[in-house]
């Protein structure tokens, strides 16, 4: 038994002892122990046909790791490899390249055995690849249609050459030749997708067709600038999706097909463009990045109404979701697809045509329409489709185009000021007004606009102290032409020849 004399006596050492078991016990949670979040691949390469090991195939992998060798009983070994998904990419001269798909796991070994195969004819010619490639291996910022460009020799046979030329994405299963037969030493590739890494190879014949094959080289394209805004072009009689780069002056292709792909607008929490498109029976919505890729279908109903041209939406940033018409219903639906809920009805024959989020997404701002194009008005209601009431009545002429102000205190909007009510819906006279939310009072913007033409679409820079717009004869003689302007109207400047609803943002 302890006496408490004792506990007395020996009560500061207690002390002490528990304060340094504390602080050590601090210590140690300061410095956790940080598990290994690596794993290897290895493996084999062997000949397709005999089954030999081979040696001197080079072994490299996108994400890029390290470049390995194979020794002469055919084995590589890639150490300290990040957790993740790889292509591993197999090359030999004289052998077709191999690429495969394998997943490193935490403190695991990947096996991947690979079988290359010898190309035809391709140990019988004199073919030599010069090391003068462009791009160089691991080129960075490629446009997005690069001209590669090679050199080779015959050994001085005298015998012309002629190449095949090969491009495929990492993921890829098998090459794609993109050229065939052709005696130029360089090809012009069609429009990539933006922000990707591809690899090239190129296959030299010669008369006798004994082909040799280059080495595998690897570049990325560029990405689409911080500095851009978005619009419409209409090409060989579709319209596809651009983005025109501010510090490069330059137009870049976001989208290349047969489609009708429509009113792009940006959403910079997510990185990704919605946009309507016809790629389905009927008008849909659909998202992708921002470079153009990885496109996924939005909506299962059309985005449609009376005259709507694709343009009834609009991201709602703050809550992940996108705000779309479909006839007299407004819904609102997450950007993935699902949860499409109901969130306010038009009135009576009236349809929904345009939709605008307010920037503190607590407001929409909406187009009705009537089966008469000209018959048309500008509603403010709550983000939740309650308390709507009518902003602009239906005045003489067609009424259109709404969008908001940086800070939310006034919008823009257009109005064939000519009062033209024709059935197809011409506009002869379409000027840019703001409207003061709280004064009511509204401001003509287009006093330098040309005769003849209509301004449409206007919507402010990120600044707010630009606007920018499309412009066009009001006879559809020609093209419409994206403009920008002072807030007031002032220093029109044309940006873009042939284009059309820009989105700044």
């Amino acid at each position: 038994m302890i006496h408490k004399n004792m506990l007395k006596r020996y009560r500061p050492q207690i002390w002490m002892v528990l304060f340094i078991l504390v602080l050590g016990f601090a210590q140690c949670t300061e410095d956790p122990y940080e598990p290994n979040i690596y794993g290897t691949i290895k493996g084999q390469v062997k000949d397709a046909e005999s089954g030999n090991p081979l040696e001197n195939v080079t072994i490299t992998t996108q994400p890029a790791t390290e470049v390995v060798v194979t020794g002469t009983n055919g084995n590589y070994l890639i150490s300290e490899v990040d957790t993740g998904k790889y292509s591993i990419v197999a090359e030999k001269p004289d052998y077709s390249s191999k690429i495969l798909s394998v997943k490193v796991k935490q403190e695991d070994t990947a096996h991947v055995t690979i079988l290359l195969s010898p190309t035809e004819g391709a140990r019988s010619g004199d073919i030599q690849f010069k090391d003068s490639f462009m791009p160089a291996e691991g080129a960075q910022n490629q446009p997005i249609s690069p001209l590669l460009r090679w050199k080779a020799e015959d050994g001085g046979s005298g015998d012309s050459i002629t190449y095949d030329v090969f491009l495929y994405k990492p993921d890829s299963p098998n090459k794609t030749r993109i050229a065939a037969g052709i005696t130029d030493t360089s090809y012009r590739v069609n429009p990539l997708i933006y922000s990707s890494v591809y690899y090239w190879q190129v296959k030299a014949m010669d008369g006798d067709g004994a082909g040799t094959y280059s080495r595998t080289l690897s570049f990325k394209t560029k990405g689409i600038s911080n500095n851009s805004f978005f619009f419409v072009k209409k090409i060989d009689g579709d319209y596809e999706l651009m983005a025109y780069d501010l510090e490069d002056e330059e137009i870049n292709p976001l989208t290349f097909n047969n489609n009708r792909d429509w009113a792009p607008k940006y959403n910079p929490q997510n990185d990704r463009i919605a946009y309507v498109s016809d790629a389905q029976v009927g008008s849909h919505l659909y998202t992708m990045e921002k470079n153009g890729g990885d496109i996924r279908q939005v909506t299962d109903i059309e985005v449609d109404s009376y005259h709507n041209s694709g343009n009834a939406f609009d991201w709602d940033p703050k809550q992940g979701k996108i705000v779309f018409s479909h006839y007299r219903r407004l819904y609102e639906i997450n950007a993935n697809g699902t949860e499409r809920n109901l969130i306010a009805i038009a009135p009576s024959d009236r349809e929904f045509r345009e939709v605008e989020i307010s920037p503190d997404g607590s407001q929409i701002l909406a187009v009705t329409i009537g089966e008469k194009i000209y018959n048309s008005e500008i509603y403010l209601m709550d983000r939740d489709g309650s308390n709507q009431q009518e902003l602009i009545g239906s005045l003489d002429g067609i009424v259109q185009s709404p969008s908001w102000s940086i800070d939310g205190e006034s919008i823009l909007f257009t109005h064939d000021v000519s009062g033209n009510e024709s059935i197809e819906g011409r506009m002869l006279n379409s000027q840019i007004f703001s409207l003061n939310l709280s004064t009511m009072d509204t401001t003509q913007l287009s006093q330098n606009k040309p005769q003849g033409t209509n301004d449409m679409y206007p919507r402010y820079s990120p600044t707010g102290a630009q606007i920018i717009f499309t412009n066009a004869p009001n006879d559809d003689s020609e093209a419409p032409d994206i403009y920008v302007m002072d807030d007031d109207g002032e220093n029109r400047e044309q940006l873009v020849d042939g284009g059309s609803l820009p989105f700044w943002k």
